[in-house]
């Protein structure tokens, strides 16, 4: 990515609290940059998230959300429709798009434009 404004994040297997805390962290340390910031996001593949994970991703998103203009992600097709049916639901105000994984050039101008 060219954008300095734009946090990369690749999801594969189990999400754990640490993990999402890694990721938290450093958008915590990139974000005083910057007005706002772009997410890009390839989910290979998710075994599960802990609920404590969950939780902690709510309350992380509802305090940050105004900070994030779009987010781009990356995801298998299957799951592609189920995501665009809640994204609205978890990122209000924040302009999402998902794509699949043969479009993840396109998902990376999109991110960038």
């Amino acid at each position: 990515m060219d954008a300095n404004n734009v946090i990369g994040v690749l999801i594969k297997g189990n999400v754990n609290p640490k993990d999402f805390e890694l990721v938290t962290n450093f958008i915590r340390g990139v974000e005083e940059n910057y007005e706002f910031l772009r997410i890009y996001v390839e989910i290979e593949g998710i075994e599960g998230f802990s609920l404590e994970t969950i939780i902690k991703e709510f309350e992380f998103t509802l305090s940050q959300f105004h900070r994030f203009e779009k987010e781009a992600i990356v995801i298998d097709t299957k799951l592609i429709e189920s995501l665009e049916n809640m994204k609205d639901l978890l990122v209000a105000g924040v302009k999402v798009k998902c794509f699949p994984f043969e479009d993840r050039c396109q998902a990376r101008c999109w991110i960038l434009s």
